[in-house]
């Protein structure tokens, strides 16, 4: 990566990412690298720009009832049939739900599988589907949408482009068997007889290292909104209570308090909501078998500037302990690559422009591989550089809405994809933003309104990259049951 002067709390083009072998965190992004990042998505602005009602259509009252929505599973065309077989109790737990045939559809095989190189527009013209539409559940392709399978064989950009109206989630496994253990987790979560043992309780978990610019801001933007004394997170009509491990709390976010979290041992009891904000570990391509155990994993309040990673300062897929109480539980995961990473860096290049090798094929993060595996029912997580424009705008003024709206529906008990669709509604908004600035650019009016400078236009690029890179992993139809938490 190149280097850049050191940065103040005012230059945000900073990712929450850090070395794993050196321990230096990731500069500042240098203003050469904005000519170089790729355009938008096809279509992305006219998410916002085609109507004011995003996601489903008038037939729809409820985007929470499955009778109303549908389900679908999307499985590559040649995906292992060991896969599905692992999957059928879910598979058959939705079709009971949604309780019509017309709502409920598994995609699989050459017929309507995503076959190799197969874009999402491509697709969804086959299905007779628009995605920049509102979404029909009848007319082919129901509103909450499961994919299954690695991103090298179905791209994170077909799954980004089918949530700008879809609910979107992804099942992606190393081991086959990890599919059923998920499947039978959620199938029991929603059993009548099954008593959830979380809590009305949400945790938060917010590094600040010292001297670091990249988490002090984090820390600046989120605590103070999260632990306010008159509107806490969870507060309203969620009425949850909150545990917090910050740098202002008693009790930090060290490794052993993301070990407490995750095995309940909180004042508040077993939480059902998680959320952690940290640097995320970068491994380098050339040990590709450890980049797959580690890349993405957290780096706790026990990390300092310079240190590289390890057992006291990281918390990884590997330290999930054998009694943690995640059965039931949803997380946002706020990190550089702690959803996933994609094959090359699409921020950082190279002379002359070369893109920058990352990993050896783009892959999902083991540490949420390993929540879901354990029995959390979804996480939402970030695929590529994460930067602080989720909690900050352009400008640095602080909102944490993105950050925040998503936990706060989904301890509404919304069901996961539609609880994290402000964050592509967030996207949409922000590409429609940027278009609209371009156009100024090229407009010969002189009374047009003065065009961005290069800065705001850098910052509004990263800010729409980065709302477009949060996906959710797991079932998008997974809720929390809200009446039987206690």
């Amino acid at each position: 990566m190149s280097t850049s002067p050191p940065p103040t709390k005012s230059a945000v083009p900073i990712p929450l990412l850090v070395s794993a072998e050196t321990g230096a965190a990731a500069p500042v992004l240098p203003p050469e690298s904005l000519p170089r990042i790729a355009t938008d998505l096809p279509g992305a602005d006219q998410r916002s720009i085609n109507s004011k009602h995003l996601s489903t259509d008038s037939s729809v009252g409820n985007p929470d009832d499955l009778t109303q929505t549908g389900w679908s599973i999307l499985f590559a065309s040649d995906a292992d049939p060991a896969i599905k077989a692992q999957l059928q109790p879910l598979i058959d737990l939705r079709h009971t739900q949604v309780a019509d045939d017309n709502l409920f559809k598994i995609f699989e095989g050459d017929d309507s599988g995503v076959r190799p190189g197969q874009t999402a527009d491509n697709w969804a013209q086959y299905r007779g589907v628009s995605l920049t539409a509102q979404v029909d559940p009848t007319a082919g392709v129901p509103y909450y949408v499961l994919i299954v399978g690695q991103p090298d064989r179905i791209p994170f950009d077909f799954q980004n482009l089918l949530k700008m109206q879809w609910a979107v989630g992804r099942l992606a496994f190393d081991n086959v068997e990890d599919y059923g253990r998920y499947a039978q987790a959620v199938v029991e979560y929603e059993s009548p007889a099954f008593r959830p043992v979380q809590r009305k309780n949400a945790a938060v978990w917010i590094t600040h290292n010292d001297g670091d610019i990249a988490t002090g801001m984090l820390s600046d933007a989120l605590v103070p909104n999260f632990l306010d004394k008159q509107h806490p997170l969870g507060c309203g009509n969620a009425k949850f209570t909150l545990d917090a491990f910050t740098t202002s709390s008693p009790k930090q976010a060290t490794k052993q308090q993301f070990i407490d979290m995750l095995r309940g041992n909180l004042p508040g009891g077993p939480p059902a909501v998680l959320f952690t904000g940290s640097h995320g570990a970068e491994y380098s391509i050339t040990d590709a078998a450890l980049q797959r155990r580690m890349q993405g994993s957290l780096f706790t309040q026990e990390w300092t500037q310079g240190t590289p990673a390890n057992t006291n300062n990281l918390m990884s897929a590997e330290d999930i302990p054998a009694d943690a109480k995640l059965h039931g539980t949803m997380s946002f995961l706020f990190a550089c690559y702690s959803g996933g990473c994609p094959a090359d860096n699409n921020y950082y290049f190279g002379p002359n422009g070369a893109q920058i090798p990352v990993a050896p094929a783009p892959l999902i993060a083991a540490l949420p591989q390993a929540l879901l595996s354990h029995g959390t029912l979804a996480v939402i997580a970030h695929i590529d550089l994460a930067f602080p424009y989720a909690f900050q705008d352009v400008t640095g003024s602080p909102q944490v809405q993105a950050v925040r709206d998503p936990l706060t529906y989904l301890m509404m008990g919304r069901r996961a994809g539609y609880a994290a669709d402000c964050l592509s509604d967030r996207w949409s908004h922000l590409c429609a933003q940027l278009t609209e600035s371009e156009a100024r650019t090229a407009s010969t009016d002189p009374n047009a309104p003065q065009p961005l400078n290069d800065s705001a236009r850098t910052a509004l690029t990263i800010a729409r990259d980065d709302a477009r890179n949060y996906i959710v992993l797991g079932d998008p139809a997974a809720r929390l049951r809200i009446a039987d938490l206690q």
